[in-house]
């Protein structure tokens, strides 16, 4: 009888890895699950949306040292141009590293940051130099925080809190589909989709109404603190796993705003927690501008990255529904279509009526002299903006 069912097990395996080595074939009906199989496996029908994904920095934001180190970054490890050392330790071990020893590089369009392992709790650990693209400069950072319970809900797919013990932080245990914000990271779950191939059992943003839309890129393009989970050192996090151990975020089910409301941070989310207030001692703690300007104008521009969305549910953009994010930001081509340029888009309702570099000024900071475009959409911005990214990276490995 033992060996019976070995033999049905090994069948099914089988038969599940066959389906996907075929690319298109779909799953066993036996196997099927309304969950997550990965971003490789939608390539297999959706081979131009792939491609044209993995050219987005939504595909690149944890990749291995050989596939993503910088260039720049790995010719000046040792010291740059002005003379300041590269990473040379870990941010919570303190313990010496080399480059060799790196795992994973964290982004590469504007700065990178490079993770080892945290032998005390497998996960890993931050070095404390980050490379900014732009001045190519080394420069100081200091996370002191596990990456896979600090910010890995929106570095990931799939993430899952499988344990936590909130008496323990240090114990808990994640899971993750993948690394990097894939497919069904704006699809929801794909493996029902996969074995039906039926387009209503997939999250289309495009095909949703603009505010469900816009809130699938809001659950990442927006600045949170949570203390509902903790970080494997006890610190509150600035990501946001879900609120039952073992499920994930799914696009188009879950509405991220009203999970644990009174354990987490964000501003503009939580009608209790408006723009136009700052939140010291926490870190949305000067996060908006708040001054004068701001004030007459009625809208809070970002002074820190990733809080697009916060910015854009402020505009009248969203306010009367005339546009969702994706509207202008697509990431990756439709089928026949090629992938639209986020700038391009401003023409088709405007002419030239406005200049993005005056309408949407870079002013939340994400490196020294380095700052991320508003999305505020004030017709009547008159704020300055700093240099930001451009060009594409190089990589060192290639």
């Amino acid at each position: 009888m033992h060996s019976h069912r070995v033999l049905l097990m090994i069948l099914a395996v089988g038969g599940l890895a066959l389906a996907i080595a075929v690319g298109c074939a779909t799953i066993p009906s036996s196997m099927a699950k309304k969950d997550f199989i990965g971003s490789e496996k939608c390539a297999g029908c959706h081979a131009q949306e792939y491609q044209t994904w993995q050219d987005t920095n939504h595909a690149k934001m944890v990749r291995p040292l050989k596939q993503g180190l910088l260039k720049d970054a790995g010719d000046n490890w040792a010291k740059d141009s002005k003379g300041a050392a590269g990473p040379t330790k870990g941010n919570i071990d303190g313990k010496p590293y080399k480059m060799e020893d790196v795992a994973y590089v964290i982004g590469s369009y504007w700065k990178q940051r490079y993770i080892v392992k945290n032998p005390a709790t497998d996960n890993h650990q931050f070095l404390d130099k980050q490379w900014n693209r732009m001045t190519k400069l080394w420069e100081n950072y200091g996370q002191k925080n596990d990456w896979e319970t600090i910010c890995a809900t929106c570095h990931a797919t799939g993430y899952r809190l499988t344990a936590y013990d909130s008496k323990n932080p240090a114990a808990q245990k994640v899971s993750m589909v993948e690394h990097n914000t894939g497919c069904e990271s704006c699809h929801g779950p794909g493996g029902l989709h996969a074995q039906t191939t039926a387009k209503t059992d997939i999250f289309n943003p495009a095909k949703a109404s603009k505010e469900q839309s816009s809130l699938v890129c809001g659950y990442c393009h927006v600045r949170k603190e949570t203390s509902q989970f903790r970080t494997a050192q006890g610190n509150v996090r600035e990501d946001q796993p879900h609120p039952v151990i073992g499920e994930t975020y799914k696009a188009g089910q879950d509405d991220w705003r009203t999970w644990y409301p009174d354990g987490i941070l964000i501003p503009g989310a939580n009608p209790k927690q408006p723009l136009n207030q700052n939140y010291p001692k926490t870190d949305l703690e000067n996060a908006f501008y708040l001054d004068e300007l701001a004030q007459r104008h009625g809208f809070y521009d970002s002074r820190k990255h990733h809080q697009e969305w916060q910015e854009f549910i402020q505009s009248s953009h969203y306010t009367k529904n005339l546009l969702a994010c994706s509207d202008c930001h697509r990431p990756h081509a439709v089928a026949s279509k090629p992938k639209v340029e986020a700038r391009a888009t401003c023409t088709q309702c405007h002419g030239t009526q406005y200049d993005v570099n005056k309408i949407m000024p870079a002013t939340g900071r994400t490196a020294d002299n380095l700052f991320m475009r508003s999305h505020a959409f004030n017709k009547n911005q008159t704020r300055p903006g700093g240099p930001t990214a451009t060009g594409q990276p190089l990589y060192y490995y290639k």
